[in-house]
C-alpha cells in the first residue's frame, strides 16, 4: 500500500474506491477496512498531527505547574500535621454534631451511589468519576465505622459490615472505573495512531496535552 520511493514516514497509497470531489478526497469506510492496520495507524497519526494544531490543555501549562506546586506544598505540610495529631490528640473524645456528621455522610454516599447507577445505566463516561468517588467514600465509611466503634459488639458489627458489604463494593467500583478508564485511553491511543501501544495509566501522558521535552 505504501507509495514507492516516498521519503516521508507517513506516506501511503490509498486504494480505490476514493471519490474525488474537486480538490478533496473522500475515503469510504470500505476503503479504510481494506487498508492494512499499519496504514490505518499511519493515517490516524497524520490526522492527529493536524488536530494537534487545535487548542489543547497544553495552553494551561502554567496552571499545571501551579497545581503541582500547590499539591507538593500541601503534601509536605501534611506530614508534620499528622505527627502533631498523633502526639496530641486524646484517645477518647466527645464529638459534637455526631448525628449530623453521619447522616450527612450517608446522604452524600447515597447521592454518589445513585449517580453511579444512573450513569452506568445510561452508559455515560461520568460513571468513571462517580465510581471512583463512591468507592473512596465506601472505604472511608468502613474505616470510620471500625475506628469509632465503641465496645466489642459494635466493633464486630462494623468489621462484618466492612468485610461483607462496604469493602467488596468499593473494590468492585474501583475495578470497574479502572477498566473503563483503560478502555477509553486505549481507544484514544488507537485514534491517535498507536493502537498497539500498551496502556499503563501511571505512565500514560494526559490526553489532549502535548508532550513537552522538559
Amino acid at each position: 500500500m505504501r507509495r514507492p520511493g516516498s521519503a516521508g514516514c507517513g506516506a501511503f497509497l490509498l486504494p480505490p474506491p476514493i471519490l474525488e470531489l474537486g480538490m478533496e478526497l473522500m475515503i469510504s469506510e470500505e476503503t479504510l477496512r481494506q487498508m492494512p492496520a499499519e496504514d490505518r495507524a499511519t493515517l490516524a497519526r497524520s490526522l492527529a498531527a493536524v488536530n494537534d494544531e487545535l487548542p489543547s490543555l497544553s495552553a494551561s501549562e502554567h496552571r499545571r505547574r501551579r497545581l503541582v506546586l500547590m499539591l507538593t506544598v500541601a503534601s509536605a505540610a501534611l506530614i508534620p500535621w499528622i505527627v502533631l495529631l498523633a502526639l496530641t490528640l486524646p484517645r477518647h473524645y466527645v464529638a459534637g454534631h455526631w448525628r449530623l456528621t453521619w447522616v450527612g455522610f450517608d446522604i452524600i454516599l447515597l447521592t454518589t451511589l445513585v449517580a453511579t447507577a444512573y450513569f452506568a445505566w445510561r452508559r455515560r463516561q461520568a460513571v468513571v468519576i462517580t465510581a471512583f468517588i463512591t468507592a473512596t467514600l465506601l472505604t472511608c465509611d468502613a474505616w470510620f465505622d471500625i475506628t469509632t466503634a465503641s465496645g466489642q459488639k459494635d466493633t464486630l458489627e462494623a468489621i462484618a459490615s466492612a468485610v461483607l458489604v462496604e469493602l467488596p463494593l468499593a473494590v468492585l467500583l474501583f475495578w470497574v472505573a479502572y477498566r473503563l478508564l483503560r478502555a477509553a485511553v486505549r481507544r484514544a491511543c488507537g485514534l491517535d495512531g498507536h493502537p498497539a501501544e500498551p496502556v499503563r495509566l501511571a505512565t500514560q501522558p494526559l490526553i489532549g496535552v502535548r508532550r513537552s521535552s522538559g
